[in-house]
């Protein structure tokens, strides 16, 4: 397999990134055609890493441009392509494929998002059947392939059929981190804008620490006391911590692989 590496987004749109995937497609078939399922595999992964990357990068880039939705949307993607990937690949591969380092990154950028409410769709399936050989999925009689595994190239999933609405719920930990209740322009993405305002590169180290910090009460004043409170309890200031001398709270601490621009703050506060 070849080695290069994507950095930026406009790189997905080269000339020598559609070859290598159109080459990388026809060894597959050939390999099917074959009957060597490890070139078929092998290619599979190549094909899935650069999607991962690209994706990744996508999503970064959107970010940037303050495109939050479209971004956490990518991100989840990434999340699902990574773990479709590390379930069938070595840790070799993980590595030098950047699937790990994506993967992590991932989770500290859904980390810093301020979405916390999404819907959750319940349905009702008649029955499923393998993408693999098309067998109907039963509770005692299932076909030999495993979902998620790599078969001749081709990942295993199980096809649902006659799908029926139930209901739907609020939720703060999702199956599907799509499905985003809030309107973007309610929210605060002070912290996104933040790290992005440092960071130049979707693939520059750095790294996050949740603690709380301390502030006299009186920078506090600009909180009425109907509003929720500062430290994050979910109650109301008056039912909270108003009347307190000091307030505790949340406090987002960045580690960088390099210094900070002097015309950045090191700390931004909220109030």
């Amino acid at each position: 397999m070849k080695e290069f590496e994507l950095v930026s987004w406009g790189e997905k749109e080269q000339e020598y990134i559609k070859k290598y995937l159109s080459e990388l497609a026809e060894q597959k078939n050939n390999a099917v055609l074959n009957r060597d399922e490890d070139t078929a595999d092998a290619c599979w992964r190549a094909m899935e890493a650069i999607e991962l990357n690209v994706t990744y990068i996508k999503a970064f880039q959107n970010i940037k441009d303050q495109k939050f939705r479209e971004a956490w949307c990518e991100l989840e993607q990434c999340e699902i392509i990574a773990s479709f990937i590390s379930n069938n690949s070595s840790e070799d591969f993980l590595l030098h494929s950047r699937v790990s380092f994506i993967s992590e990154v991932v989770k500290k950028l859904q980390s810093i998002y301020p979405y916390c409410v999404f819907a959750s769709p319940e349905f009702t399936v008649g029955y499923q059947t393998c993408s693999i050989c098309g067998h109907k999925i039963r509770p005692r009689n299932r076909c030999s392939h495993v979902k998620g595994k790599l078969y001749y190239g081709e990942l295993c999933v199980y096809h649902q059929h006659d799908i029926s609405f139930k209901s739907i719920s609020l939720v703060s930990n999702p199956v599907q981190k799509y499905s985003v209740v809030h309107k973007d322009e309610t929210l605060d993405f002070s912290v996104l804008n933040y790290l992005m305002s440092i960071v130049d590169s979707p693939f520059e180290l750095w790294d996050i620490e949740w603690t709380t910090k301390v502030y006299p009460a009186a920078q506090f004043s600009s909180c009425a006391p109907d509003q929720k409170c500062p430290c994050h309890s979910g109650s109301s200031f008056s039912d909270c911590c108003l009347g307190k001398d000091e307030i505790a709270i949340p406090h987002v601490e960045f580690v960088f692989n390099r210094p900070v621009p002097n015309e950045i703050p090191d700390n931004i506060f909220p109030y």
